[in-house]
């Protein structure tokens, strides 16, 4: 939300939003600590210091809604991260790198853990949610195109068997960052070296 936007908001809606995003970063970090089965509504609420209540008048859904709109929440900054990063380097290396990087760093933040932690219990909460690494592996395929359009990834290269193998190893990494916090650098610089041994 930007400032504009802010101070057109009444003192109301804009409590409502600083609730709302209290109940959610409270928990993103439960998430992240005790995963979807650890996650209780009422640690929740008392992380935020609200009501159980209130945490259910914002989420009527209860604990599967609070999972489902922090995943998207989270899933959004992680493919607007990426999509900037990636805006900004000049090569296909490079570009698969800045995806890598918003997804690692990312699960490398207490707000972020869980999302490069989850489970399958997990899954048929987000059922018909499209992943950021779908996204992602779908940018990946335009950019080993472009490097072979450009000759430098090898003819006969399946792009499509590379993007997925990028895209897992950009999960693995980001699922070790959310363990190992320490080492979100080694895991990018990981990521840029596969990247960078594909092409020619």
């Amino acid at each position: 939300m930007d400032l504009t936007t802010d101070k057109q908001l009444s003192l109301r809606e804009r409590n409502r939003l600083r609730t709302r995003s209290d109940i959610l970063d409270a928990a993103a970090e439960m998430l992240g600590e005790s995963g979807y089965a650890g996650l209780a509504l009422e640690e929740v609420s008392q992380r935020a210091g609200l009501s159980r209540g209130t945490v259910y008048a914002h989420f009527p859904g209860g604990r599967d809604e609070v999972v489902r709109e922090v995943y998207l929440r989270v899933a959004d900054a992680v493919y607007d991260k990426g999509i900037t990063l990636r805006e900004q380097a000049d090569e296909t290396a490079g570009r698969i790198t800045a995806l890598a990087r918003a997804y690692i760093e990312t699960t490398s933040q207490p707000s972020g853990r869980f999302y490069g932690l989850m489970g399958p219990d997990v899954t048929p909460v987000l059922s018909g949610v499209r992943r950021t690494s779908e996204s992602f592996e779908a940018l990946i395929k335009l950019d080993l195109s472009a490097a072979r359009a450009s000759a430098h990834l090898h003819e006969g290269a399946d792009i499509e068997a590379l993007a997925t193998a990028l895209s897992g190893a950009i999960r693995a990494s980001g699922a070790r960052a959310a363990t190992k916090p320490e080492t979100a650098e080694q895991q990018i610089a990981a990521v840029n070296l596969l990247a960078r041994g594909l092409l020619l």
